[in-house]
């Protein structure tokens, strides 16, 4: 069975178990230039209860520096613990003791280091009968929390993963087809690139979205893309790992969590015994502010949606604007792919709404038609002033919109 399709090459299980019963050493801070000798890196550490640091391979001299990290430096491990087969490969992950720095995006300041132990990443991996033969489109980068969650619950169950983070459009689809994938986990930005929809798959059994929040248009059109599958919501975050899901834009808090959230002037709080740690994390005292803004559904029953990120909301003129809101409304319009809102600094308004636009193929539109078309929907402040059309939106090194 495969263990992994990377570009041209495919590794099975029975390599993936060969080579790490070769190694004798690791690296705890490994900068990967090849995904599968990354892989190789963690799954070892992890099998030897040892401590890793997860490092973007495309981190600058600068970064390196800032953070004192000493790349591809190895550990000779004596006697190391050898793995039989995929099923005590499997309860050596379960069971190990290890511990997993990461570092958050770094979209709203500079990078954050993050420790986890390796038994809180597990707590909600499914491990199952109804897990096993599923094949996974992985569309996250790996040294991430969201990379990692998905790795996780692949691994543990003996699911095959075939890459497709920073594939074409054609790349992606030639590979769903070839590899008949099953799960698909990705941002919504991802999901977008997919669109139009010139073919469906019904063999694909499940959608999960993260890291971005979705809009109604979207989950329509994937699940036209897909028809079959289930369309899951995830809540995650570097400090928490996943905390809510839900099928829609609708999250409930269940009641095991209902003493470990609260919700302050809308902004989402998780109690510190959720968090991993760090020198910031460490200091809090009960609740940690995620920066999370929630519209209350049902109070009572706790059903809620997120609205965005507290410092994504843009003052123009002394209103705060939610660009997801205006983003909402315009991919609403059928001629327009992706977009993306945002203020540009002024002296007099504090900020300037801008917006970019990706157009779908074989379609025009002018600056007029856009505002024509807001003005009828949205307050006269929330319309972008700047309108440019694009040929793609930039992306975070997690696969998420780059924002001004």
């Amino acid at each position: 069975m495969i263990f992994l399709a990377n570009q041209s090459s495919e590794i099975t299980y029975n390599q993936l178990i060969e080579d790490l019963n070769c190694k004798n050493e690791y690296s705890d801070h490994f900068f990967y230039k090849e995904l599968y000798s990354f892989y190789l890196n963690l799954l070892y550490a992890i099998i030897q209860n040892r401590n890793l640091v997860l490092v973007d391979a495309d981190w600058s001299l600068e970064e390196i520096y800032n953070y004192n990290v000493s790349p591809n430096e190895n550990i000779s491990v004596e006697n190391s613990i050898k793995i039989k087969d995929v099923k005590k490969l499997s309860e050596a992950i379960s069971n190990s003791n290890s511990k997993i720095t990461l570092f958050t995006s770094g979209t709203t300041g500079q990078p954050k280091k993050i420790t986890h132990s390796l038994q809180n990443l597990l707590r909600n991996i499914k491990i199952n009968e109804n897990q096993s033969n599923l094949v996974w489109g992985f569309a996250y980068n790996p040294t991430h929390m969201a990379g990692l969650q998905v790795f996780l619950q692949a691994i543990v169950n003996g699911n095959s993963l075939v890459n497709i983070f920073n594939s074409s459009r054609t790349e992606i689809y030639e590979k769903i087809k070839k590899y008949n994938i099953t799960n698909i986990s990705a941002t919504p930005t991802f999901y977008r690139l997919l669109l139009p929809i010139e073919e469906t798959y019904p063999f694909v059994k499940r959608i999960t979205l993260g890291g971005e929040k979705s809009d109604k248009k979207l989950l329509n059109n994937i699940q036209k893309l897909f028809p079959e599958a289930k369309i899951n919501n995830v809540y995650a975050s570097t400090e928490a790992g996943a905390i809510f899901s839900a099928f829609g834009e609708f999250f409930k808090i269940k009641s095991y969590l209902e003493n470990l959230i609260k919700v302050e002037e809308n902004e989402l709080y998780l109690h510190k015994s959720l968090l991993g740690k760090s020198e910031e994390l460490d200091n809090i005292k009960d609740f940690y502010a995620t920066g999370d803004l929630i519209e209350w559904i049902d109070e009572e029953n706790k059903i809620f949606k997120f609205i965005s990120r507290k410092n994504e909301l843009i003052n123009v003129g002394g209103y705060k604007v939610n660009p997801n809101e205006v983003e909402e409304i315009l991919l609403q319009n059928t001629k327009i792919k992706n977009i993306k809102v945002f203020g540009k600094p002024n002296a007099v308004l504090g900020n300037i709404l801008s917006a970019e636009i990706v157009l779908f193929e074989n379609q025009e539109m002018e600056e007029s038609e856009i505002r024509n078309y807001l003005d009828e929907k949205l307050q006269n402040y929330k319309i972008p002033r700047r309108i440019s059309f694009v040929e793609e939106i930039g992306l975070t090194r997690t696969g998420k919109k780059l924002k001004q």
